[in-house]
């Protein structure tokens, strides 16, 4: 931390322990209306805090960060919504 704040001289480091990332990738991803919408809802309906978000700027992918304890049950959720027949988009 000590060399991350030496040089690059931020205003503030936060630090989260405990945390898993998640990317959700797509090449179609940019042009799909509601694909944002449903990674999220489906977040929301299993239950699981988003704790980070970030979008590349490619639009290829959304980036999310979860408690390591809501891991297992955001990816299922994710895959249900993005896999499974019946998907919404």
């Amino acid at each position: 931390m000590e060399e991350i704040e030496r040089k690059s001289q931020p205003d503030s480091i936060e630090v989260f322990e405990d945390m898993a990332l998640i990317a959700t990738v797509g090449s179609g991803m940019a042009s799909r209306i509601g694909v944002s919408a449903l990674l999220f809802t489906a977040l929301y309906r299993a239950d699981i805090n988003v704790r980070m978000i970030d979008q590349g700027s490619s639009e290829m992918n959304i980036i999310i960060g979860v408690e390591n304890k809501d891991f297992e049950t955001a990816i299922q959720a994710i895959y249900a919504a993005f896999v499974e027949p019946g998907m919404q988009i």
